[in-house]
């Protein structure tokens, strides 16, 4: 099973860093791993290192791109390894798992078969940064895992690996808190128990789970003010909000059902009205999914897979708002319980039309096998994703401005243009649109249109550092330095630790001939000798002209320390050393 797995993916082994990848991976802080790293993993979001926003904590999953990188440097190829060995351990543990609780060696194998080949994981795993579904998951299973291992035999490191698999689970992905949910379901059912003298202590259990959950939600909010995630509506009003719901209901259904139309932007504007095919579907789903719960209430697998998408789904259906309406990787762990129940339909027909139905079954996983290979090439690099995107999701604005960052990174404004204009004319209110539209409108010089592009990205997400960031950016362009210095400040104000915010204030400020506050504000960067290089030297110069002649020597010998080109900032800063 593992092995299975782990060569489905094998040929992500050749794919580079794409979309978030840039943020969470390649940037200063993932390079270092020392106890201080450690302790700013565990007390900051999940995105303190890049320069955007979040209301994520996911300190273990932060922590394993932090070993990637001492293990395999920047190299992708030693990133993508590892998700294909978490993905492959998770179809490993579902196996077993399911053996333990329903001691059924045929429907544990097909479940785990179809969940390895199955094609929408494949976000999850070829994205790198889809990790965080991969290793939630994984300890939830060992978790579930030692529960049902306690329930079989019992024993005190069953009982302590519930907690510390779920403590874990909790650590990696918010997903997480809803295994107490599938424990407390699955209980009231009697599954097996061969091996075990008296019915196991499950409310006990349940209980210190939810325990777990409220104990995490209070780090979250000691951690980053707010217990839950913060991110706007889509919706107005009660009937909208249920509509979005149900509408959600029937497109992830529609995912599980048909797991071929691969959409990395699978987003859709929320309906305006309950009375619509989608919402109708989606509560067709629900009456249908509650009828068979209560149908076939004393079968223990079918309850538990049910349990497993209700619970799973229910924190991505935007009841609480998200990031986005929709997303693939969300399927990642309810998808267990869609493939369990497709192994159980596939098991009862075996017991009449036995040939037939292995049959159908080697063919379906054959076909999903042959699909997940092919979108792992999908994933190779920005382009070519985006490319694929735009093709299922043309009228789609994210996707739109996707392919447009992945244009405006080689280079091709043009292209860029177009599609960011085509995103902002498909949703006028996504601000990401109208500041992927400014920042290329800035490099092909219509720096009237791109400020005011930008100003309406601002206005759009006033919360925004990078956007802030952006708008300073061109304001600085413009030559509009105290406009600019402003706008780098609320960027810090945001996110204190946006560093080329920080940078770009200092030469804001250098510009203006605050040589003191550019001093202040360099001096501050944190990774000067990496990254930002040039900020020695603008410290020099800033010393040289505020008459700071020995403080103004030795940083220009440090930048000539780390700054080897040949060109008139290495002649400028031997002048300003040799004056010391």
């Amino acid at each position: 099973m593992f092995v299975f797995a782990f060569l489905l993916y094998l040929p992500t082994l050749r794919n580079g860093f794409v979309w978030d990848d840039n943020a969470l991976i390649e940037n200063f802080d993932v390079r270092t791993l020392d106890a201080s790293t450690v302790k700013r993993i565990f007390t900051t979001n999940f995105w303190e290192a890049s320069e955007t926003q979040s209301g994520m904590y996911r300190p273990l999953t932060a922590l394993s791109f932090h070993i990637d990188y001492q293990l395999h440097d920047s190299r992708p190829a030693g990133f993508h390894l590892t998700n294909a060995l978490l993905n492959a351990a998770v179809c490993a543990l579902l196996f077993l798992l399911l053996l333990e609780m329903f001691g059924r060696f045929d429907v544990a194998l097909m479940s785990a078969l179809f969940y390895a080949a199955f094609p929408m994981h494949a976000e999850n795993v070829a994205w790198v940064s889809g990790r965080t579904d991969v290793l939630a998951t994984l300890f939830m299973l060992a978790s579930l895992w030692c529960w049902a291992r306690w329930r079989n035999v019992g024993g005190v490191l069953a009982l302590a690996g519930i907690f510390v698999f779920h403590a874990a689970a909790l650590l990696a992905k918010e997903i997480a808190v809803v295994l107490p949910a599938v424990v407390a379901t699955a209980s009231l059912v009697s599954l097996r128990t061969s091996g075990a003298s008296r019915p196991p202590r499950d409310r006990f259990v349940i209980a210190g789970m939810f325990v777990m959950v409220a104990m995490y939600f209070v780090l979250r909010r000691e951690v980053l003010g707010s217990a839950l995630l913060y991110f706007p509506r889509f919706t107005e009003g009660a009937a909208q909000a249920v509509a979005l719901t149900l509408s959600i209901v029937a497109h992830y259904a529609y995912k599980l059902v048909f797991p071929y139309r691969l959409d990395a932007e699978a987003d859709f504007m929320p309906p305006a009205t309950l009375w619509n095919l989608h919402t109708l579907v989606g509560a067709v789903f629900v009456v249908a999914a509650a009828y068979s719960l209560y149908r076939w209430r004393r079968n223990p697998a079918f309850v538990f897979s049910v349990a497993v998408i209700a619970c799973g789904l229910a924190p991505v259906l935007n009841i609480l708002p998200l990031n986005q309406v929709l997303a693939e990787r969300f399927l990642y762990f309810p998808s267990i319980g869609h493939v369990l129940l497709v192994s159980l339909a596939v098991a009862s027909a075996m017991k009449r039309w036995r040939t037939a139905a292995l049959a159908v079954f080697l063919i379906l996983i054959a076909a999903c096998s042959a699909r997940t290979v092919a979108r792992t090439f999908d994933w190779k690099d920005e382009l070519t994703l985006f490319q694929k995107t735009v093709a299922v999701s043309g009228d789609n604005a994210r996707a739109r401005a996707s392919l447009g960052g992945s244009l405006f990174a080689r280079g091709r404004y043009e292209e860029a243009l177009a599609e960011f204009r085509r995103a902002t004319e498909l949703n006028p209110s996504y601000a990401p649109g109208w500041s992927g539209l400014a920042r290329t409108a800035g490099k092909l010089g219509q720096v009237d249109e791109a400020l005011e592009d930008m100003q309406t990205a601002v206005n759009l997400d006033p919360n925004n550092a990078l956007f802030y960031h952006n708008l300073g950016v061109l304001q600085f362009q413009a030559r509009r330095y105290a406009e600019a210095a402003e706008s780098f400040r609320r960027a810090l104000e945001l996110r204190p630790r946006h560093f080329h915010a920080r940078f770009n204030l200092g030469l804001a400020l250098y510009q203006q001939s605050d040589f003191s506050g550019a001093v202040r504000e360099l001096t501050a960067l944190e990774n000067k000798d990496t990254d930002f290089v040039n900020a020695w030297f603008f410290i020099a110069e800033s010393e040289a002209r505020r008459g700071h002649q020995e403080e103004a020597a030795r940083a220009a010998t440090h930048f000539l320390s780390l700054h080897h080109a040949d060109d008139a900032m290495t002649a400028r800063a031997r002048e300003i050393a040799a004056t010391k």
